[in-house]
């Protein structure tokens, strides 16, 4: 009997230990959402196509945002089957520069990866898996290397506008392959799906 409670007594505090050091080890995130589709967070539709400005506009803001105690955000990388990063599978997207392919001539996602980590703080990629425009049906109103005007069987037009079909394997492989690239090209701290309440 006494053999049994000292076994017993042992593996609590074995448990007791590994579970406080678990706990000790986990930090609280404190996270904001920076959403770039219509330039609502960032950028300011008035830094189209002037780096400078949009630098220091994300600069100014995860100031703010660290000022008030957070230390991480989720920014919005993939908008609308564009990309805010150099991809070779997603055009440039429009928020930048006014045209969706253009190239803004520097890597929106690399600089805010390196001014976050500069802050202690995390960045989260989030992506819009499905939004392929918020207004329009037209694919060929897409930059020419945008995989919905590749491919148009792809894309479903529903509410003046058009989403990728989940549904379709060549769509599922497409978009865990952009958030593949995404991964295996920068050093985000997550990935976040959201957005798509269609």
């Amino acid at each position: 009997m006494k053999k049994l409670l000292s076994g017993l007594l042992g593996m609590f505090l074995v448990f007791a230990v590994m579970n406080t050091t678990a706990f000790a080890d986990t930090k609280e995130m404190r996270g904001a959402w920076i959403s770039t589709v219509w330039n609502l967070d960032w950028p300011t539709v008035g830094s189209r196509n002037n780096q400078a400005q949009q630098k220091q506009e994300f600069i100014t803001l995860l100031d703010k945002l660290q000022a008030t105690g957070l230390n991480s955000v989720i920014v919005q990388v993939r908008p609308k089957g564009d990309a805010l990063y150099n991809s070779s599978l997603n055009p440039w997207s429009d928020i930048l520069t006014g045209t969706q392919g253009k190239n803004p001539g520097y890597d929106p996602l690399a600089f805010m990866i390196e001014e976050t980590h500069k802050r202690g703080m995390e960045f989260h990629a989030w992506f819009n898996p499905y939004r392929i425009t918020t207004s329009g049906t037209d694919v060929n109103a897409l930059a020419s290397n945008n995989m919905a005007r590749k491919n148009p069987s792809w894309a479903i037009a529903y509410n003046k506008a058009l989403y990728y079909d989940p549904g379709n394997p060549q769509v599922v492989n497409y978009l865990v392959e952009t958030v593949a690239e995404v991964v295996k090209n920068y050093k985000v701290d997550g990935i976040h799906f959201d957005d798509y309440f269609y």
